[in-house]
């Protein structure tokens, strides 16, 4: 198996987009943020302007999408935004620190899962603390 790293494509939930249109679909079928604090049981209203408020970067969980969903009368995937990210064209700094030890980590991680797979290391716990021991040392 290889463990290099490829350029790829990721789908990730569009939070700003996302946040606005809960926000649109909480007015279109008339409620409030009390009716909602109160449907949802929450002792405040915090959660649900966190998440209709784009800067929060909170949306909600699995359930409460599914509630949502209830109450708006339309399907989970009706009540978020998805987009993608394409990382071919991410400017990597191998300068800052940073990047060096993420790619330490990295290595040590795929390095670590090579040994696994090849039969090296029983233990895969065992094998997390080599892999561990090594990035700490790698950091002093």
């Amino acid at each position: 198996m290889d463990y290099s790293l490829q350029t790829v494509k990721k789908t990730v939930v569009d939070i700003p987009a996302t946040s606005r249109l809960l926000k649109d679909l909480r007015n279109k079928n008339g409620y409030s943020v009390k009716q909602l604090q109160e449907i949802f049981g929450f002792e405040t209203p915090v959660a649900i302007y966190a998440w209709e408020n784009e800067k929060c970067k909170n949306i909600p969980c699995i359930e409460n999408f599914d509630t949502l969903s209830k109450l708006y009368k339309c399907h989970v995937e009706d009540l978020y935004i998805l987009k993608q990210i394409d990382f071919s064209n991410m400017e990597v700094h191998e300068d800052i620190p940073e990047y060096k030890t993420y790619r330490s980590l990295v290595n040590h991680l795929l390095e670590g899962l090579a040994d696994i797979e090849e039969g090296k290391v029983q233990d895969f716990q065992e094998a997390m603390k080599e892999i561990r021991e090594a990035f700490e040392a790698m950091n002093r």
